[in-house]
Order: structure tokens, then C-alpha cells, then sequence
């Protein structure tokens, strides 16, 4: 087991081990399964390198990153593992053109790496909030919020609804829900008004011995009926009120903020939730070693982002890529 990327380049130097510890952490030890019909045996092909579905009915041939983020990629395992112990260990997260560098690829090609891997790293079920559970919401973007930043108030003015929206958008709306010393979820959002907050408390935070935690807000005054609420009142300088505080979530947005503004620089409100579900990834993993943070990202590879899907101009609601891999190929 090792502790640290140096130990992880020199356990794993070649493709084959690369392969061998890939599909350990997928499969299991011993274990091969068909990414196409789920059949549990197959053949050891082309020196180890594929595999031979055994099953008559399909007899498909596949490699151990069929069906994983990394499938049709030319860049080796070992960059590729090399890349996700990076981004799984980086508090604040790591830029392309960095990654790029360190791995002597394109930045293109890392820009491309990295959004695959935030693909795995959103959650794998809806989770549900209980106990003392805080709420918050920022803008994630503020600092480059749209195209329209600098213009003459008449100008503004004249601006049509559609492109009040976009304006508005794109300042990086986020809500966040933590449960102190749970997990936290963050989500991204078209606007902060009562609709969208909710949605989101109702889906997240269950009612049941639930205590919920704002500011004094009116936003949560009519949007979280039926919750146990308590708020501090930060207008007036009070932050913490016996057990009640935001002190939590406000932890997570400074991590936040200073990846998104100190590594990335900007986020584009498409791209805005894939960055999301990293630092909440890494947030709820905080009580881990980086070896075994690494070793969790790996037990959920299934699932590809293509290219055309990620550089779309079309912003379409989130899709489950971990169905999209059983593909009838010849």
C-alpha cells in the first residue's frame, strides 16, 4: 500500500501493473466482468492486455477501461492514475495548464482528463440530510459574473428578460447543505430564489429530527415551511447564537472560493456543477488518507464523458453516464 505519489509511480511503472491494479479495484481480486452483458468469465487475451467475454451469446472482446472514464483514451494508465491521485489529493483542486505540465501532456488533453474525472466524482445516489443540517448560498463566479459587467445603467435597462437570466446565471449560483460532522452537497443553480432553495432543502434535508440551520435571510422565511428552523442575524455582527451557526457551510465556501478564484480563475455556469461535485467529493472525504481517497475514486470508474458532450453549447439536464457503457459494439 503506498502513502504517498511517489510510492504510487514506483508500485505501478508499467501499463501491465497499471492494468492488473485497475482491474483489481473494479472487479475484484480474480474476478473479470463483461462491461457488456455482465457475464463473470472470460478469457485473458493478447498477453493480458484484453480480454474474451466467455459467454456464446456475446463473445465480445474489451480491455479493463471499457466502460470506465478512461475508455478510448491514448494517454497510459500511469498518467492517468497519476492524474486522479492529483486531483483526489489537491485540497483546492489543480489547474490543466498545471496538469498538463506535470504530465507532459496537452493542456487540452488535461483540461479533458480532468472533466472525466469530476464525472465520477458527483454522487452516486441522492443522499438525505438529517440532524443539524446548515444552509447557505453564494455566487461561486461573482468576480467575472457575465459579459454585460461595466455597462451604462440605461443600456442595462434595456436589456430583455432572456438577457437578465444569462446575466444572472452566470454569477455562479450555488446553494450549499452541511451536516456538521456529516456530508455536505453542494448544487448549482439557475438563480437564489425561494423556488430553487426548496427544491433543494426538500430533496436533501429530510423533515424529521432535522434542525436547520441559516441567516436571516427572507429567502428561507417562506421556502423551508415545515423545518425546524433557528437563524443568526449577520447584519447585526452575530455569527454564532448557542448551537446555532453557519460556520460550517461557510468553511466549505472559503475552500471553494479560493480553488475557483485562486486555481481555476473562472468557471462557466454549464461547467459549474462538475466542480461542484469536486469539492464535495473531497469535503466528505475529508476524514481519509489521500492513498485512500484515491483507492474510493477508483471504485467508481464506470462512466464516460464524451467530448462532444462536454464542449455542447446545449446545456441539458445532468446524465447518469454510468448506464451509457454497455454498448453493442461488433
Amino acid at each position: 500500500m503506498f502513502s504517498n505519489l511517489i510510492e504510487l509511480i514506483k508500485s505501478m511503472p508499467d501499463e501491465q501493473t497499471c492494468r492488473d491494479y485497475v482491474a483489481v479495484q473494479r472487479w475484484g481480486i480474480g474476478r473479470v466482468v463483461c462491461p457488456y452483458c455482465q457475464h463473470e468469465k472470460a478469457y485473458v487475451i493478447e498477453g493480458g492486455k484484453r480480454y474474451k467475454c466467455a459467454a456464446k451469446t456475446c463473445l465480445k472482446k474489451f480491455s479493463v477501461t471499457v466502460g470506465t472514464m478512461m475508455e478510448a483514451s491514448n494517454i497510459p494508465l500511469v498518467k492517468w492514475l497519476t492524474a486522479i491521485y492529483l486531483v483526489s489529493s489537491h485540497k483546492k483542486g489543480i489547474s490543466s495548464y498545471q496538469l498538463g505540465r506535470d504530465l507532459g501532456i496537452a493542456q487540452k488533453n488535461s483540461w479533458f482528463m480532468l472533466h472525466r474525472i469530476r464525472e465520477i466524482l458527483k454522487p452516486q445516489s441522492i443522499e438525505v440530510l438529517q440532524g443539524i443540517v446548515e444552509v447557505d448560498e453564494t455566487y461561486m463566479a461573482k468576480k467575472y459574473r457575465s459579459k454585460y459587467k461595466g455597462l451604462p445603467p440605461d443600456e442595462v435597462e434595456r436589456l430583455t428578460e432572456q438577457q437578465h437570466k444569462d446575466k444572472v446565471k452566470s454569477k455562479g449560483a450555488v446553494i450549499g447543505l452541511v451536516q456538521r460532522d456529516g456530508k455536505a452537497i453542494v448544487r448549482a443553480i439557475d438563480s437564489i430564489n425561494r423556488d430553487n432553495i426548496s427544491e433543494a432543502v426538500n430533496t436533501y434535508v429530510s423533515k424529521e429530527n432535522t434542525i436547520l440551520m441559516t441567516d436571516e435571510s427572507n429567502l428561507y422565511k417562506y421556502s423551508v415551511r415545515g423545518y425546524n428552523r433557528q437563524s443568526v442575524i449577520h447584519s447585526k455582527g452575530e455569527w454564532v447564537n448557542g448551537i446555532c451557526h453557519t460556520n460550517t457551510v461557510d468553511g466549505l465556501w472559503s475552500v471553494m472560493k479560493r480553488g475557483i478564484y485562486g486555481i481555476y480563475h473562472q468557471v462557466t455556469a454549464k461547467h459549474l456543477q462538475a466542480y461542484c461535485n469536486e469539492y464535495a467529493f473531497r469535503y466528505n472525504s475529508r476524514g481519509i488518507k489521500d492513498s485512500q481517497r484515491f483507492t474510493l475514486t477508483l471504485s467508481q470508474l464506470e462512466g464516460r464523458l464524451t467530448y462532444k458532450t462536454l464542449i455542447s453549447e446545449k446545456e441539458s439536464k445532468e446524465i447518469d453516464t454510468r448506464s451509457n457503457y454497455r454498448k453493442n459494439k461488433p
